[in-house]
């Protein structure tokens, strides 16, 4: 065996504990140090106090979104452990089926993003923008980040980890370690968010093993929280 060979052989054994620690790290400078907001505590016997880094710009939060949690993961599983992009589910996989899930997809997840924008712990958080309103041209470019957003959050979750995982651990067993991880991401968001995000973790990272592509999951995704985006600034 080579040298090369036997690197990438090592490198392949190590995959999951690598990518593992990595989104760890990833998730943890992202909800510390990249927030569009902050998180505090309080008691009855002391003061508020803010625990999480300074507070980013919107249009940096989604860019530092890109960097912690699409570029440095897939970096990682290609330099480090040696997987290819479509190892990692950037190709269109079963795109016939793809298609179908996504006729049927957007327009539940648009139904979802217009009940959730009658929430009122949904709108003390969202948009994350919080200058924005239901100009079209502005909004769209609003939709453009989200998409970056939401791009990179399955890039991370039912990307690096899910396909990064499935040959070690098994299907089932790397759906729920992403899913698990997803969930954490959460924390400080709205508690039936927090919630929502254990079923619908699932459920994506099941769509996304069975169609081979992350980007089905990644239009549904997106099309939630944009749509609750408008329904809450046109509201």
């Amino acid at each position: 065996m080579s040298e090369g060979t036997s690197r990438r052989a090592a490198a392949s054994h190590r995959g999951p504990e690598l990518l593992l620690l990595v989104a760890t790290l990833c998730l943890f400078a992202f909800y510390y140090l990249a927030r569009a907001d902050r998180i505090a505590t309080g008691s009855e016997w002391r003061e508020w106090f803010v625990v999480t880094g300074p507070q980013l710009s919107p249009t940096l939060h989604f860019v530092a979104a890109a960097v912690m949690l699409a570029v440095v993961p897939v970096l990682t599983a290609r330099w480090l452990c040696g997987m290819r992009l479509r190892d990692l589910g950037f190709g269109l996989g079963r795109w016939r089926e793809g298609l179908l899930w996504l006729a049927v997809g957007v327009p539940v997840a648009i139904v979802a993003g217009k009940i959730a924008s009658a929430s009122p712990a949904m709108r003390a958080v969202y948009p994350l923008d919080p200058a924005l309103g239901s100009d079209p041209l502005a909004f769209a470019a609003h939709a453009l980040r989200n998409l970056l957003y939401f791009g990179a959050w399955e890039v991370m979750f039912r990307g690096v980890l899910l396909f990064g995982l499935k040959d070690r651990f098994g299907n089932g067993p790397a759906n729920a370690t992403q899913t698990a991880l997803s969930v954490t991401a959460h924390f400080g968001r709205p508690l039936t968010e927090t919630f929502s995000a254990i079923p619908a973790g699932l459920l994506f990272g099941w769509i996304t093993l069975r169609l081979g592509s992350i980007w089905y999951v990644t239009m549904i995704h997106w099309a939630v929280g944009t749509s609750m985006d408008w329904f809450i600034v046109a509201a």
